[in-house]
């Protein structure tokens, strides 16, 4: 076994090799220097074995799960925790999607959860699924260490000692816990596997909060797509990720998922299968956007075998990913507006912007809704919060109300 900065160092030099940018390098070295070096200097591990590393990645999980650390970041962690442990333990490194240590059920739960999993991929999207089934997972689990593997069993207590033993790591907010909660209770249920009345044991007091974040105004917008360099390759597709962005209001993963075979330039359309939802979608392709990624096809894209358009100018040319993160950051800069984490001015307010135009133009919310292919109505009416002027037009006159406060005079 090698010692942990012996390994380190053998890490970072193999995964120069990879064909990834110096930045993301950096990264995984920042979080040996100030995140897992520290773990071990404080609890006196010379060698990150596989033990090291999942005793370190339940510490980091538990930050997940109070709201202090990010879900990208954790998993960047656990990459690099992980090739360090294969490096400890003399395995080749390979850098792949690894599949991770889960609870492991009895055989009865572990059907009871598939076909919950086949019910949910049904009405919600692939990542939802996987979310809600992570949920029930643990509730399995924690049902297992109570010596309950049959579901005739389950009483109202044993969900009610639940909820007080996980609701510590829900600091963010309870209905993160009680509602994948009720809703696998409900499932259970309607199979008459249990007869747990769900709304009476898991029903929050208030309901969560939403957070509206901001859309970037039509100056911004201007000011972003002017500060980029449209005579570089990369300037060239960034401006056409961004202009795709503003103008057919598409998130990001289908942005970078997109392929030629999705326009069909005579009809002027983009029709594509959405990533989040699965559902089959169509935006209008303008001339203004047209024109903008032809000119990154014909002039600006790598040569590559990649059959997606936007593609990672950093050899070998595949699928552009993160990138648009990362753009956005230097072009707000380069625009003089300001940002700071958790002020919503990411890549995804393109989207918000396009919805919020779409909003103040007079459009009905429903017909936002479809036009951004949003499967609920709902999550449209978060552009209605943004339209200022059309806000100040519901405000009621209260000069007929006397005060006492002279700033209210």
């Amino acid at each position: 076994m090698e010692r942990i900065m012996d390994a380190i160092d053998r890490v970072l030099k193999r995964i120069r090799e990879f064909p990834l940018s110096a930045s993301t390098v950096n990264r995984y070295r920042v979080h040996y220097q100030h995140s897992i070096v520290p773990y071990c200097v404080a609890n006196g591990i010379d060698f990150f074995t596989d033990e090291a590393m999942l005793d370190y990645l339940k510490r980091e999980m538990t930050k997940v799960e109070e709201g202090v650390m990010s879900d990208v970041v954790f998993r960047l962690q656990r990459k690099a925790a992980s090739l360090l442990a294969d490096c400890t333990h003399g395995r080749t490194l390979i850098l792949e999607r690894k599949r991770y240590v889960k609870h492991e059920l009895c055989e009865y739960h572990e059907m009871v959860l598939e076909g919950y999993a086949s019910h949910l991929s049904r009405c919600v999207s692939p990542a939802t699924t996987d979310q809600r089934t992570k949920h029930a997972r643990r509730f399995f689990a924690f049902l297992e260490e109570c010596g309950i593997k049959d579901l005739s069993e389950l009483e109202a207590e044993n969900v009610k000692d639940y909820v007080a033993m996980a609701a510590p790591n829900y600091k963010a907010g309870m209905s993160n816990l009680t509602k994948p909660l009720k809703n696998f209770l409900s499932y259970l249920k309607g199979l008459g596997f249990a007869a747990i009345n769900a709304e009476r044991y898991l029903t929050n007091p208030a309901p969560s909060r939403k957070k509206v974040l901001p859309c970037f105004s039509d100056d911004e917008a201007e000011a972003i797509l002017n500060s980029v360099d449209r005579a570089t390759a990369l300037g060239k597709r960034d401006y056409a990720v961004m202009k795709l962005a503003l103008w057919t209001g598409l998130r990001g993963v289908d942005i970078f998922g997109l392929k030629r075979s999705d326009i069909d330039w005579s009809r002027k359309v983009i029709s594509i299968t959405q990533d989040k939802t699965g559902v089959r979608f169509q935006a209008e392709l303008s001339h203004g956007v047209g024109n903008a990624i032809a000119d990154y096809i014909l002039n600006g894209r790598p040569d590559t075998t990649s059959p997606h358009i936007f593609v990672s100018h950093v050899v070998p040319h595949t699928q552009m990913k993160g990138g648009g993160a990362n753009a956005i950051r230097r072009y707000l800069e380069s625009a003089g507006i300001f940002h700071e984490a958790g002020d919503g001015k990411t890549f995804h307010a393109f989207r918000r912007t396009m919805g919020t135009r779409l909003v103040r133009a007079g459009i009905p919310v429903r017909s936002v809704g479809d036009m951004l292919g949003q499967l609920r109505t709902e999550s449209a009416k978060r552009y209605v919060a943004l339209d200022n002027h059309g806000l100040s037009e519901c405000c009621m006159d209260i000069s007929a109300f006397e005060t006492g406060k002279e700033g209210l005079a």
